[in-house]
């Protein structure tokens, strides 16, 4: 009969909390490392979520939510910005509920796959130049060999040399993904995602300044305009004013005449020239 298997000895109290405090600091550094990615990420609803956009509807949509934002929850996470990586969550929930901002992002993230498929290709065609530069290059030195020692008789191929090297070649074309194209694919898709939206985020932010500048002139402009037709309406408020003010000296002078000392006025008289008149 099989010996039976020996059951491991129970943790003691010490070990007990050496593993307790292991597995902490691995979750710990894994929330970590969680909001750093959602920070990283933060324009990207569908990289802090880490859904892809034909899975971002309902029920999908909502466990990913609560699996991401529990992981960087304030009170869980020792991350300093934990409160703000959590917010972003709840943004980005917020986002892609909205049936008006979905096609944009969906977009988005159909471009960053388009430029991850065109970088693969262009990968996979100078591994392929690489490859048929070694392969010509060990056919040479397979050549001078058998005509130097083996009289011109070529050597035979394993299958498994054969096998390899067309699996090589298979791997090799464009419309052949491995895993490890997939791998490839969605690192850059992410990172061209980011990429994308910078620069969108860089344009709405510039766009938004001059607006704020342009409002800012505008208003300056209207109110130096408002003040300039306030003090040309005063001016010429006083200037009227004034103007009544010497009309009515002028009637007083004339008709009560203006006093000259001590119970004297002089009242305005006509005066004919020298030599007319009595």
């Amino acid at each position: 009969a099989p010996a039976a298997k020996a059951e491991p000895a129970p943790l003691n109290e010490e070990e007990q909390g050496l593993l307790f405090g292991f597995l902490s600091e691995a979750n710990d550094l894994e929330r970590r490392q969680q909001a750093d990615r959602i920070l990283k990420y933060h324009l990207n609803p569908f990289e802090v979520l880490q859904v892809r956009p034909e899975n971002a509807t309902g029920d999908e949509l909502k466990a990913a939510y609560r699996r991401v934002s529990l992981s960087v929850h304030p009170d869980k996470c020792r991350h300093p910005q934990a409160e703000e990586a959590f917010e972003i969550c709840k943004k980005a929930l917020a986002e892609l509920e909205d049936a008006e901002k979905i096609p944009f992002y969906a977009e988005v993230a159909r471009a960053a796959r388009a430029e991850a498929e065109r970088e693969l290709r262009k990968r996979k065609k100078t591994q392929r130049e690489e490859m048929l530069s070694r392969k010509k290059l060990r056919t040479e030195d397979v050549d001078r060999l058998r005509s130097t020692f083996l009289g011109g008789l070529a050597p035979k191929k394993g299958k498994n040399e054969k096998e390899k090297e067309k699996e090589a070649e298979e791997a090799l074309e464009d419309d052949h993904i491995t895993a490890e194209d997939e791998i490839f694919l969605a690192e850059h898709a992410r990172d061209a995602a980011h990429r994308i939206l910078n620069q969108l985020e860089k344009r709405r932010a510039r766009a938004e300044k001059v607006f704020i500048e342009n409002d800012k002139r505008t208003k300056n402009q209207l109110q130096e305009e408002k003040e300039k037709h306030k003090h040309e309406e005063q001016v010429e408020e006083d200037w009227s004013k004034d103007r009544l003010d010497r009309v009515d000296s002028w009637r007083t002078f004339t008709k009560g005449g203006m006093k000259c000392g001590v119970g004297f006025f002089f009242r305005p008289a006509l005066f004919s020239p020298l030599g007319e008149g009595g």
